[in-house]
């Protein structure tokens, strides 16, 4: 018991000097990674939708939302900038999503208190980590209690992040935590109809958490047992669960490594897959237009009934459906995120080869890969086991990688000036000054 606390006094005592420098380095990658994202997402009506109301709502004018030209109070900041990260399905995955949900609390307060790179990543670390630990601990708390991971452990991980940068003490962090605990939300019935609630949780959560942290700070009282107390988070979100593994090597071992990133705009669960019929379009000339069958063969957790919905009426109900995203990588590239777009959606060729896709669960397999592809076309059968996608723990993105890649998802938003001086200020991000500088990078480069 007193897992809270036991969390608490991690935040409170890890220091830089704790951090293994391999992560320091993954670090560098996933925020790259995650200013892509949000890039990628200011491009998106929804994400504008949102960052609109957050403009319309005003706020304390003294912190940067990625790719506008104004400023906000760091919560609103928070909030957006989450949004824009969680829009396009293109976000890290590391601790949960925890580009979407701590990230952009520790930079708001990093912009606005002027910390420095380190303290900013220290700040990363101890939320990511916190994130991670209670992903893994849940059980069944996603695929049976029907809750979206982010928004409900995500207030969490950004309230350690924010307690962390303003130095907290480990019983006001454990407050903070039980104030955070109460900002847990967040439901997955956007799968069926693909509805734009998914785009905010991690931004909510990411707000929430900040204020969370902020309220502790002022002195107000959480519940130092909100995540093991009979009415805490494991009890009211998860199954029952062994607590311990949240504390297990905690300080010693780092859950959050290896990193794990996207190669693609879809779900997580879909990206092998996804990167296997690239591969067989670039080992074999085929027509689209000419499938007569297709087949995947996998494990039950990338064809569950959330993630196989056959006829998804928008652009977020066919990224979280592996037929569907499997028939839009038969037919477009998808190495450009912005080809998942509404004309996809609606294309009949798309349409026709998802609802005809055969889905074939294999009972001996328990993880994204291995799974089997295979596409009748034009007399020929072409086959494929995937592998581990790019980006994936079994696959690292380099820092070269993620230099191309963000190169590629900001091309038409960036010029080639702007990306370099945003590529060169986190790659060396360890060295700055003052995360302000960074911060301004991505307000809305040219202004």
């Amino acid at each position: 018991m007193r897992e809270t606390q036991a969390l608490a006094k991690f935040v409170a005592d890890t220091g830089y000097a704790d951090l293994p420098p391999s992560m320091i380095a993954e670090f560098r990658v996933a925020v790259l990674d995650a200013f892509a994202a949000a890039f990628v997402g200011s491009a998106m009506p929804w994400a504008r939708q949102v960052v609109e109301m957050v403009r319309e709502l005003g706020g304390t004018r003294e912190v940067s939302v990625a790719n506008q030209p104004w400023r906000t109070d760091i919560s609103r900041a928070a909030f957006a900038n989450g949004s824009l990260i969680g829009a396009f399905e293109c976000e890290p995955l590391t601790g949960s999503h925890a580009a979407g949900t701590v990230l952009p609390a520790a930079l708001a307060v990093s912009e606005r208190e002027h910390r420095d790179g380190k303290s900013f990543l220290l700040a990363l670390a101890v939320g990511y980590e916190l994130s991670g630990r209670l992903h893994r601990t849940a059980v069944g708390l996603e695929s049976r209690r029907g809750f979206h991971n982010p928004g409900v452990q995500g207030p969490f991980g950004a309230a350690a992040a924010v307690a962390k940068l303003y130095g907290l003490d480990a019983g006001t962090i454990a407050s903070a935590l039980g104030l955070a605990g109460s900002c847990a939300a967040g439901l997955l019935e956007f799968a069926w109809a693909g509805d734009d609630t998914k785009r905010v949780h991690p931004g909510r959560a990411s707000a929430l958490g900040l204020e969370s942290a902020l309220l502790a700070r002022k002195g107000l009282q959480g519940p130092v047992t909100v995540i093991e107390g009979p009415y805490g988070y494991f009890n009211a979100f998860s199954e029952p669960a062994d607590l311990a593994k949240l504390t297990e090597g905690l300080g010693r071992k780092w859950v959050i490594q290896p990193a794990s990133h996207k190669a693609f705009a879809t779900h997580v669960t879909h990206q092998a897959v996804v990167q296997a019929i690239q591969d067989l379009k670039r080992e074999h000339t085929f027509d689209p237009r000419a499938i007569t069958r297709v087949t995947i063969t996998g494990a039950h957790r990338i064809l569950e009934d959330r993630h196989t919905v056959r006829e998804p009426m928008t652009v977020m109900g066919g990224q979280y459906s592996l037929p569907f995203t499997a028939a839009v990588a038969l037919t477009r590239d998808m190495s450009n995120p912005l080809v998942y777009d509404d004309a996809a959606v609606r294309d009949p060729l798309v349409r026709g080869l998802a609802k005809s896709m055969e889905l074939v669960v294999d009972e001996t397999v328990h993880d994204l890969v291995p799974a089997r592809v295979e596409i009748a076309c034009g007399g020929r059968t072409l086959a494929k086991v995937t592998s581990p996608h790019k980006g994936s723990p079994g696959n690292p993105l380099t820092w070269e990688d993620a230099c191309e890649k963000f190169r590629r998802y900001t091309r038409g938003l960036l010029n080639e000036r702007q990306a370099r001086a945003i590529i060169d200020a986190v790659g060396d991000l360890e060295n700055q000054r003052d995360m302000a500088r960074v911060a301004e990078l991505i307000r809305c480069p040219g202004h």
